[in-house]
């Protein structure tokens, strides 16, 4: 990594700590830069983000990982969607303050946005990281991947519980067998849970507003 990037790197904590929306847990302001960035430089390192690939950063929160990963693959397209709308507008300043033309930012739920023309089937990839269990995370994700598109989750120890639950979840949803990679680099223990798009999703999915988090697919 270059010098411009780190400094972008470095400012982009100080935004993130600083910001008077509660972006991250107050006790984890301190290690923005150490923890939240060093995790989203290392997740970088493992994604497979061709050039002039589209990637969508679902439930972003205050901007990670997607912000990192921009300024990591700067030739990558992201958008950055999530449903509270103070936060949004946080991102879209951080993003026009480091100069990451490369960036789009979206208020929406997950739910209604999949369904939208310019959403549905758009993206070569999805990330996402502490959004919610891989079940109720993989139908929320599912409807933006384009057929043999990326799912890649940010999981911590729990992941292989996480990944058995979800079995009859992934099959619903046509997507094909979890791989997982340790994120080493990474200050707190934290794994890549990443599965492929088996063709076109199904219709019915997501279910509409709140229901994925309410009955889990993995409950049957």
């Amino acid at each position: 990594m270059g010098a411009a990037e780190a400094a972008r790197l470095d400012r982009l904590a100080e935004l993130i700590a600083g910001s008077p929306h509660n972006l991250v847990a107050r006790a984890d302001r301190a290690v923005v830069r150490s923890t939240h960035i060093e995790e989203g430089v290392a997740l970088a390192g493992l994604l497979d983000a061709d050039p002039a690939s589209r990637w969508l950063d679902l439930g972003t929160g205050g901007g990670l990982p997607g912000l990192v990963l921009a300024v990591v693959h700067p030739e990558v397209r992201w958008t950055l969607l999530d449903a509270t709308r103070k936060k949004v507008a946080a991102v879209a300043a951080f993003a026009a303050e480091l100069g990451l033309d490369n960036v789009h930012v979206v208020a929406g739920r997950a739910e209604t946005m999949a369904r939208e023309e310019d959403f549905r089937g758009a993206f070569d990839g999805v990330v996402t990281r502490a959004l919610a269990p891989l079940a109720v995370a993989a139908e929320l994700a599912r409807g933006f991947l384009r057929p043999g598109g990326l799912l890649a989750v940010v999981k911590g120890p729990a992941w292989r519980a996480e990944v058995a639950a979800a079995g009859h979840a992934l099959r619903l949803l046509r997507l094909d067998a979890p791989a997982a990679a340790d994120i080493g680099d990474a200050e707190r223990p934290a794994w890549l849970v990443t599965m492929r798009a088996l063709g076109e999703a199904p219709r019915a999915y997501p279910r509409r507003d709140g229901v994925p988090r309410s009955r889990p697919l993995d409950r049957r």
